[in-house]
């Protein structure tokens, strides 16, 4: 089982504009899910995290999680293939 410890914003990266780097976060879960498709047996495609309650919504929303239960999420094999394409697939006119 692949589990994701911790995942934070650097203060240079907040906000909407004037970010040093761009989609740093989405990057590390692409691959951190893409790591997860060479795993075997029940737990392949699946990244588990365990996320502080006020950003729940924003796992959801931003990159495909789903909650299990409490604060326990999951991103799956579709959802993580989705973020691969989105961000580890990205090309660089897209920026």
């Amino acid at each position: 089982m692949l589990v994701m410890d911790l995942v934070e914003i650097a203060p240079h990266n907040k906000g909407q504009t004037n970010k040093k780097y761009k989609y740093v976060a989405g990057c590390l879960i692409a691959y951190a899910c893409e790591e997860t498709l060479k795993l075997e047996g029940n737990y392949y495609g699946y990244l588990t995290f365990i996320s502080k309650t006020a950003l729940i919504n924003w796992y959801i929303e931003k990159y495909h999680a789903q909650q299990a239960m409490g604060q326990n999420m999951f991103i799956d094999t579709i959802g993580g293939k989705k973020l691969i394409e989105e961000y580890l697939n990205r090309k660089k006119d897209e920026e």
